[in-house]
């Protein structure tokens, strides 16, 4: 995960905790370790354990996205191309909260009324007269190590939600193949009805400022202009800059088959992308070389 991303779903989280009033006071959490914690959809589970209270388990439970909302989601997400390209491409955008906003729904509950924690003492002196206290910075240990893990993947954060990270790419690479079809669907064009007749040759209609196939001009006679017009090529503007999404078609076409060859033909072509870009670029800006330079000096032979 990208260390600037990671970091601000890290902050994004820290103020997650402060909204639901679960304390992140590190020097408070000073003598808990967290033994397990595990990420489930609409539950978190763990175990905690301390020197003077023992070991006892936490669960916070919180609201599923339903699948009406997720449908929703998924279609706003696939709708932005650079949202998807992102996605497909492994990276959570910290803007895909106001996403899910639009589409009528939360990333994060809005409040601590939306949150069921559960706090159970399993071992040691759970028992003892401070209790409460050990319930709530045990849950606020487990709060601030699931902070880190979202840090380093902010998809836990959809799969608390219901859909995990397989499930939401899944969802966005079948949309995209079915946008692909409609669009191919749409440019094909219409066949009339003497064409769709049995023996019937369809030819496409002559475009605009085309010449028919009779006044095509000589090959010969377009030598000249094998690499295209002047003019045209001088008033061509390029637009040179690395891309936003590092191999983002390639990654959303993902690997050609699961099975060892594909991932190795995949990750080949990774290799041959980065090269090939390396190359471009490097000879995009290269400085251009003085003529007069490669000039034999009198006396060189």
């Amino acid at each position: 995960m990208n260390t600037t991303t990671g970091a601000w779903w890290m902050r994004r989280w820290q103020n997650f905790m402060q909204q639901v009033g679960v304390n992140s006071d590190a020097t408070a959490l000073r003598g808990l370790r967290v033994k397990r914690l595990e990420v489930q959809p609409g539950q978190i589970q763990a175990q905690v354990a301390e020197r003077e209270h023992g070991t006892a388990g936490v669960e916070v439970r919180l609201p599923l996205i339903s699948d009406a909302q997720w449908n929703a989601i998924i279609d706003a997400l696939g709708s932005q191309a650079l949202f998807a390209a992102q996605l497909l491409a492994g990276n959570m955008p910290a803007e895909i909260e106001q996403v899910f906003a639009d589409a009528g729904s939360r990333l994060l509950p809005a409040s601590a009324a939306e949150l069921d924690c559960h706090f159970a003492a399993t071992s040691g002196n759970g028992g003892n007269g401070s209790t409460g206290d050990f319930a709530g910075r045990a849950l606020a240990v487990v709060f601030a190590q699931l902070g880190e893990m979202v840090a380093d993947d902010p998809w836990l954060l959809l799969r608390l939600r219901g859909r995990d990270r397989e499930q939401v790419l899944a969802a966005l690479q079948e949309r995209r193949n079915s946008t692909t079809q409609d669009v191919t669907a749409r440019a094909v064009p219409a066949v009339d009805g003497a064409a769709a007749q049995n023996g019937a040759f369809y030819k496409l209609p002559q475009q605009a400022g085309r010449p028919a196939d009779d006044e095509q001009e000589e090959l010969e006679d377009r030598v000249a202009d094998f690499w295209g017009r002047r003019k045209v090529l001088e008033e061509a503007h390029y637009h040179l800059a690395r891309p936003a999404v590092e191999l983002a078609l390639l990654r959303r076409l993902g690997p050609i088959t699961p099975a060892a060859d594909g991932l190795e033909a995949f990750t080949l072509l990774q290799q041959m992308y980065h090269s090939t870009t390396r190359k471009a670029w490097d000879m995009a800006f290269a400085p251009d070389e003085d003529p007069e330079l490669d000039e034999p000096e009198n006396g060189d032979a």
